[in-house]
């Protein structure tokens, strides 16, 4: 990790307005452009070789747990993004970047697109590439050979940009990929959300050290209109959990009271119903400037 942070979103040197520590790093909040992010900054090689390892999608902490019971949850989620991509792009070449287990491929493709994905997880592109072959590799944007020649209609990231310590670069390296007036679509988490402030330092995406940095709509508009991007939309982004799974993190969040209340969620009739929630994520759509 750096001792020097600079912003990054607009380079500004650090330090920065410390808001609090968590798991040994500041969230703290450039006062030039806004931008909440961990200071000081996690080196790319150490978050890389966190996404490497074989537990990221099914261990504590870090990365995701119950990620490939969650399939069903996940496609539902994915479907809805597949169907807003659809309201500005109805066909065309898809690659998603972050692509994990494949459950959006699998949605982009039922909905008719010609879609693939990369990721930098080996474990992750192993699964996927059983059930999607010839569609998904591992590596990051500038490293898959497969890709670099290719000019893609949407470009989709889901809980990907706030993983990444230089956006920029990254937004520079998706432009030339896109097609001229293409579609980039990142879902990530919104720090100004109603969850996320009434979640406080508890809140479900402050995950150390991976997401580095923490977007509102005015500060992801900023990152990409410095990228050559144009905003069309910003909305909010929902995802489908089984009912169990919701309340466990809602205990998470209200403890020690929680323990009072009773399990109800544990009830046959209700243990294996699906919901439909706010995770405090964003979803922004934006279009590729140039011709």
């Amino acid at each position: 990790m750096s001792d020097e942070s600079k912003c990054m979103l607009c380079a500004a040197p650090g330090p920065f307005r410390r808001r609090f520590m968590k798991d040994g790093y500041a969230i703290a909040e450039c006062p030039t452009c806004g931008l909440v992010q961990l200071e000081p900054t996690p080196a790319p090689e150490t978050l890389r070789a966190l996404y490497e390892t074989d537990s990221y999608f099914d261990g504590d902490g870090s990365g995701y747990s119950e990620y490939e019971s969650q399939e069903q949850e996940y496609l539902a989620t994915f479907r809805e993004d597949v169907r807003r991509i659809g309201q500005f792009v109805p066909s065309g070449k898809v690659l998603e970047v972050g692509c994990g287990y494949g459950y959006f491929l699998q949605c982009a493709l039922a909905a008719g697109y010609d879609a693939y994905g990369i990721d930098v997880s080996p474990t992750a592109v192993k699964w996927a590439s059983v059930r999607l072959p010839d569609r998904v590799f591992c590596g990051l944007l500038e490293e898959v050979p497969q890709i670099q020649e290719q000019q893609y209609d949407v470009i989709f990231g889901s809980h990907l940009i706030e993983h990444i310590t230089a956006p920029g670069e990254f937004l520079a390296q998706a432009g030339r990929l896109l097609r001229p007036g293409g579609l980039l679509v990142l879902v990530t988490p919104n720090i100004r959300s109603l969850l996320s402030r009434a979640s406080g330092r508890r809140w479900v995406s402050y995950k150390i050290p991976e997401h580095v940095s923490y977007y509102d709509p005015q500060t992801i508009t900023d990152l990409l209109s410095r990228s050559g991007f144009s905003v069309r939309t910003v909305d909010s982004a929902y995802q489908h959990y089984a009912l169990p799974f919701v309340a466990s993190r809602v205990r998470e969040l209200l403890q020690p009271v929680s323990r009072i209340i009773p399990p109800v969620e544990r009830l046959r009739w209700l243990r294996d119903r699906r919901i439909r929630v706010t995770s405090g994520s964003m979803r922004v759509v934006a279009t590729r400037n140039g011709s």
